[in-house]
């Protein structure tokens, strides 16, 4: 029975990063060597997690930012602690066979790292970086546990990932570097495949394979509680915002532009409006409920607009999803679970990683950069789909099983070399 530790878990209260997890743990275990393989999840959230389907233990995020309340502290933490005790340990177990004594904590992640016999990183966005120092330190206690797996000898797999921009050169580098000892990554999108292959020149890196992203693996979805049934032709609308920008005016515009841009559906497009909150992370100030409050709010408190306040599973958010009309949302996977259960979405990008992934679908028209967000623009692109919402909705129907079976790819090869490596030994 083979023991696989899932990394790179951000929180199940991230409903994406819950569909990711949730849909790669059932295509793993529909593979013939994963079907009774013991499962553990490294989550950034700690072993205190709820609404993953197997065992949370902590991963180098959650340790680094359990050491302190303070950014600061949590990254020298990681530099000056967790990082050195890391190297000797895995250099007394590798070279020694020794369990030497470091943090507690520490030493129960490590154990699971030693104890799995392969080491999946969790599909998702979190390759990237935004800010020079800071975002290198980040960035380091993330791909670090690629480092420490291969350093014991573990084989390494990367999930359908997207990776970049970063904000330096060094970072570059730190990603390039921690690639070479993972034995396959998959690209979810096209702009990572093509960014990958640039950080591959004068390397040794491993094959690059294209994988949708997992969350359109997610076929069921749970009727919407509190949704009334609809006693007239009104157009209904889901919604998702979110906190991107660090800048607080930034921050505000965006939300005043979506503001202005429902208040306009409200009242002129015989509109009702459902925001939806796929993350309601609280602890580490990534809660869509605060965003959805100061838009209502900005917009006027209208009656058509309706902010569903109670967490939602990704099934439970694909049911409301699918009892809209038309979907707009700035969180991606929001969109993903609007597709796939056939509702047409206009996608906020906050990264590259939105337009690439609606790209696979043929609908990259259908995106708006955050940073140039206007309510002008997002009224006419939503008129656009509006009118095109049949041959959108068409489109769905073919494309969606498509991507489901490249989706399904990344479970397959991975079954395939780490065969290979069983026969070798």
């Amino acid at each position: 029975m083979a023991g696989i530790l899932i990394t790179n878990a951000y929180s199940a209260r991230n409903k994406g990063d819950a569909a990711i997890i949730e849909a790669m743990v059932r295509d793993l275990r529909r593979r013939p060597s994963f079907a009774d393989a013991e499962i553990t999840i490294s989550s950034a959230a700690g072993p205190d997690e709820e609404g993953y389907p197997e065992a949370v233990i902590h991963s180098f995020t959650s340790l680094k930012n359990g050491l302190a309340k303070s950014p600061l502290l949590q990254q020298l933490g990681f530099l000056l602690l967790i990082y050195p005790q890391t190297l000797l340990w895995v250099a007394g177990r590798r070279f020694l066979g020794l369990d030497l004594p470091v943090w507690s904590r520490l030493r129960g992640l490590l154990r699971a790292y030693d104890a799995a016999d392969l080491v999946l990183a969790a599909g998702g966005g979190y390759l990237y970086t935004r800010t020079p120092w800071r975002g290198s330190i980040i960035l380091l206690s993330v791909i670090y546990g690629y480092h420490c797996a291969a350093l014991l000898g573990k084989p390494v797999y990367l999930y359908s990932q997207s990776v970049g921009p970063f904000a330096g050169r060094f970072q570059q580098w730190l990603v390039r570097r921690s690639l070479c000892g993972v034995r396959l990554v998959f690209a979810r999108e096209e702009q990572t495949r093509r960014r990958l292959d640039r950080l591959a020149t004068g390397w040794k890196m491993p094959a690059v394979h294209s994988a949708a992203d997992a969350a359109f693996l997610l076929d069921d979805a749970t009727a919407p509680c509190g949704l009334p049934p609809r006693t007239d032709d009104s157009l209904r609308v889901g919604l998702t915002v979110r906190r991107w920008f660090p800048d607080g005016d930034a921050q505000a515009d965006y939300e005043e532009q979506v503001a202005r841009f429902v208040r306009q559906l409200a009242e002129e497009a015989n509109a009702e409006i459902w925001f939806l909150p796929q993350v309601t992370y609280g602890a580490a100030g990534d809660d869509d409920r605060r965003a959805a409050r100061r838009v209502r709010t900005a917009a006027g408190d209208s009656p058509r607009l309706h902010l569903v306040e109670q967490e939602l599973s990704p099934s439970e958010i694909r049911g409301f999803c699918g009892a809209m009309d038309l979907f707009v949302g700035t969180r991606m996977h929001s969109n993903i679970f609007a597709l796939t259960v056939g509702v047409p979405a206009l996608a906020v990008g906050y990264q590259p990683k939105t337009a690439g992934i609606m790209a696979q679908l043929g609908l990259e028209r259908f995106v708006l950069p955050i940073e140039q967000l206007t309510a002008e623009g997002l009224r006419e692109r939503f008129n656009q789909l509006l009118d095109e919402r049949d041959e959108v909705a068409a489109a769905l129907q073919t494309g969606i099983p498509l991507l489901r079976e490249n989706a399904r790819r990344a479970a397959r090869l991975i079954e395939e070399d780490f065969s290979l490596l069983g026969r070798r030994d």
